[in-house]
């Protein structure tokens, strides 16, 4: 099968998959915005939050992907078979301490953001719920990764289709209420979220039963290795994952000053830009399939070429999106919201984050290369500083040119992280990886 063939036959799936989850955040910013701009700010509050939690909680799904993808490579089913297994097991007990750590942080955070008020309250109906039920949306990531690392990306594309759908049906009658439904609210909205993806893991683990990809739940046993090399894995993708989230923590004080129009406008943008990013996640998944896989039966020159292969592929992708979002950025953001002023601050961020797509995918692309090789460290250390650079450009910048300096700011430090994971990729150091848990 010829290269090209065999990335988009993993990327296109991959693609449609994270496409389709990130749909989950647009259904709730598509129903929440029938209930006003604080009600859209104050879940741009939420899901700030959420992201540093979802970070977290997929520890173990990103390194699960790892290892069953280098342990598929060098042709190993029983031991593909003992990681997805007792990684699903765990994933559960940490998700569970997890959540109990969090919730009550939460408040703390608030405080961090110059959250208040109204939409303070309006914030904690959505994140105290949905950390209630986090082990069903973790599950289904781990259940995910098992298949993508077996080099299969369509099965999760069906679940992630078959969830959100149902997330959308449920949404509005979780929120709104009908029937002998009462009306949720916010609460809702993190309800109808948690149902659609506890029932799409229900789906998987049959499915993965069926096709002899987990052992029985009754052969769990800790297991040492298995942990630590997970973890390994995992957790600077996370650490980078929850520095991102805490950085848009402080960026959102600045953001504060401009009232519940910016906060609004800010989750639009984001929302506007989350079907690139969302693509890129695709082809990263790709990426990092493959770079796992060759790695695995010891072919780190083929990975490298895939890779870079992978990235030309989604830079054409992202050159397209960004025409289209700087071209239509206003008609855009009235998807989402019909106050002009929200309008008028989204449809500048999205012209902004349209010009640095790019650079966007290359971070994200690459990062995803060195994750499947099992050296996750490089993307922590450009990332977390890279990140955290922010916060004074943020300070500098809106003082300069007030809201929109925000969003200079923010999209001006995508240039630099996509430059600099791009120079350390092409070192090649990573290509010295080799399967642990043999």
């Amino acid at each position: 099968m010829s290269d090209r063939r065999t990335i988009f036959n993993l990327a296109l799936p991959a693609v449609l998959q994270t496409v389709v989850r990130s749909l989950f955040i647009i259904v709730d910013a598509f129903w929440v915005g029938k209930m006003g701009a604080i009600s859209l700010a104050a879940l741009t509050t939420a899901t700030f939050l959420v992201w540093g939690f979802l970070a977290l909680g997929e520890m173990i799904a990103t390194g699960t992907n790892s290892l069953v993808a280098q342990s598929t490579g060098a042709g190993n089913h029983e031991l593909t078979k003992r990681i997805s297994t007792f990684n699903l097991v765990n994933t559960f007990f940490y998700t569970v301490v997890l959540s109990l750590v969090l919730i009550p942080i939460i408040p703390l955070l608030y405080s961090l953001m110059n959250v208040s008020g109204e939409q303070a309250r309006l914030s904690n109906e959505y994140l105290v719920t949905l950390l209630i039920g986090f082990p069903g949306m973790t599950l289904l990531s781990t259940a995910t990764s098992i298949f993508r690392g077996a080099g299969d990306t369509k099965t999760p594309m069906y679940l992630l289709i078959f969830a959100v759908v149902l997330n959308f049906f449920l949404a509005p009658l979780f929120m709104f209420g009908l029937w002998f439904v009462p009306a949720f609210g916010m609460t809702g909205a993190a309800l109808s979220t948690l149902t659609a993806y506890s029932i799409a893991f229900v789906i998987s683990y049959f499915i993965m039963k069926k096709r002899d990809l987990i052992c029985k739940l009754s052969k769990y046993k800790i297991n040492k290795p298995v942990i630590l090399e997970t973890f390994r894995i995992g957790f600077p993708i996370a650490l980078n994952g929850v520095g991102f989230s805490l950085i848009y923590v402080f960026v959102s004080r600045f953001v504060a000053d401009y009232g519940t129009v910016a906060f609004a406008a800010l989750g639009i943008g984001h929302r506007s830009e989350s079907l690139a990013y969302q693509i890129t996640v695709g082809f990263s998944l790709a990426s990092s399939i493959l770079v796992g896989q060759n790695i695995g039966a010891g072919n780190p020159e083929r990975a490298a070429k895939l890779a870079w292969k992978i990235l030309g592929f989604a830079s054409l992708v992202m050159f397209g999106y960004g025409l289209l979002l700087f071209i239509f950025s206003a008609d855009v953001a009235r998807i989402f919201i019909n106050d002009a002023d929200v309008i008028n601050a989204a449809s500048v961020y999205n012209k902004i984050a349209a010009s640095v797509l790019i650079f966007s995918a290359a971070e994200v692309i690459l990062s995803g290369a060195f994750s499947g090789a099992g050296d996750s460290l490089p993307p922590a250390i450009v990332g977390l500083p890279m990140n955290a650079l922010r916060i004074p450009l943020t300070a500098l910048f809106s003082m300069l040119w007030g809201l929109n300096g925000i969003w200079i700011a923010i999209c001006s430090t995508v240039i630099l992280k996509g430059i600099i994971i791009t120079i350390w990729f092409r070192l090649g150091r990573w290509k010295t990886r080799k399967l642990v848990l043999k």
